[in-house]
């Protein structure tokens, strides 16, 4: 004879099943709600879906920038020369034929933390006291031995002139995606960007938002005008026409040093050089219109309350259909791309795509689990009454 015991328990049982389904959304929904504030590990993917977003969508350059020009000595330049610190008779040459070529200011993305050659470094001082020059520092952030950090103060004190930090912010992938913030009580309370701006007549302010970055123009030519140091002191041709009027940043190129990896890198696999960083952070400023910007944590968890509320209610409405799956991921997918890019494109404003489509993902299941118990229940008393 068959025991109905052990279906009658199933059926008993099955019921919660859907409950654990809803309460386990539920707590997909909690974790990704919080996850800024308790678990930054767990935006690596967001970061990750930003960067390929940001290096297919990022604004193309027409033309070069008509306001900023980088100069660069790399290992060329110093055939001849002592590279570590850079000769600073190189510099004091170097300095004086951008000035005559007509640059609006010049900032120089080079550290002094040691004295070379006494009367190298004498004329330095001197050149940089005449000339529209921002210098920049390791604030109080960087890793730097005690006679080097006094030596970078000494030196920066007796020429005089504007400082801004370098600080770079790298996060936890070696990835550089925003402007550092100035340091509370820091000796350079500006950045090395900002203070170029400044210089310029621009008011600026260290946000720390996303670097703007300008994809190269349709011919593979940089977006912003690079120019070799030597071509500069031996006043190649074309070269003074492409620094006059312009801030020119003075910069390293050399492998393995001062080189990072930064969104465009997923497309292109390079590292880009600290320079050229510091140069696209300072074009975010001059132009405030292709600044990035994200949503703070209050926006960032109204976007997702949104998105798991609008999910829940298309899981309960959908609950019996079969099209549920393909809401939950194909299309909600899809959607989500489609808004995510048409935002940063139109907006400049940066989505937090992935938590987006984990919410819609766990408010779908949850809405459609609720229903389902919902019934289930319903049932069981009809069949009880």
């Amino acid at each position: 004879m068959r025991s109905d015991r052990e279906p009658t328990n199933r059926r008993r049982g099955a019921p919660f099943i859907p409950l654990a389904i809803a309460l386990a959304g539920l707590a997909v929904i909690a974790a990704v709600f919080f996850a800024p504030a308790f678990a930054p590990w767990a935006l690596r993917f967001e970061h990750w879906t930003a960067d390929w977003r940001t290096a297919y969508l990022s604004d193309r350059a027409e033309k070069p920038n008509p306001k900023i020009a980088v100069v660069i000595i790399n290992d060329e330049t110093l055939k001849d020369l002592p590279s570590s610190p850079i000769d600073r008779g190189l510099l004091a040459k170097l300095v004086t034929a951008i000035k005559d070529d007509g640059a609006k200011a010049i900032g120089l993305d080079i550290l002094f933390l040691k004295k070379t050659d006494e009367s190298n470094d004498k004329v330095l001082t001197e050149i940089l006291k005449s000339s529209p020059v921002v210098l920049g520092a390791l604030d109080e952030r960087g890793s730097l031995q005690p006679f080097q950090r006094q030596y970078q103060t000494e030196f920066l004190a007796a020429v005089g002139k504007p400082v801004g930090y370098l600080n770079l912010r790298i996060e936890r992938d070696a990835v550089v995606r925003y402007a550092a913030k100035s340091y509370a009580a820091s000796q350079y309370p500006k950045s090395f960007a900002r203070t170029l701006a400044e210089q310029s007549g621009v008011t600026a302010t260290d946000s720390g938002d996303p670097i703007p970055w300008t994809l190269e123009r349709a011919d593979g030519a940089p977006a912003i005008v690079s120019v070799k140091a030597q071509d500069v002191i031996a006043n190649a041709p074309d070269t003074a026409a492409q620094l006059k009027d312009r801030i020119v940043i003075v910069g390293g190129d050399f492998p393995n040093r001062d080189r990072h990896r930064i969104p465009l890198s997923v497309r292109s696999g390079e590292e880009v050089t600290g320079v050229m960083i510091h140069a696209h952070m300072l074009a975010g400023l001059l132009d405030p219109a292709n600044a990035v910007r994200e949503l703070g944590p209050v926006g960032v968890r109204g976007l997702l309350s949104i998105v798991a509320i609008t999910g829940a209610l298309a899981g309960w409405l959908l609950w019996r259909s079969s099209v549920v799956g393909y809401v939950r991921w194909s299309l909600a997918t899809a959607i989500l791309v489609a808004i995510d890019a048409a935002t940063f494109k139109t907006f400049h404003l940066l989505l937090p795509f992935t938590l987006a489509l984990i919410v819609w993902f766990a408010g779908v299941t949850t809405g459609r689990a609720l229903h389902v118990f919902g019934t289930s229940l319903s049932r069981i008393r009809l069949k009880k009454a």
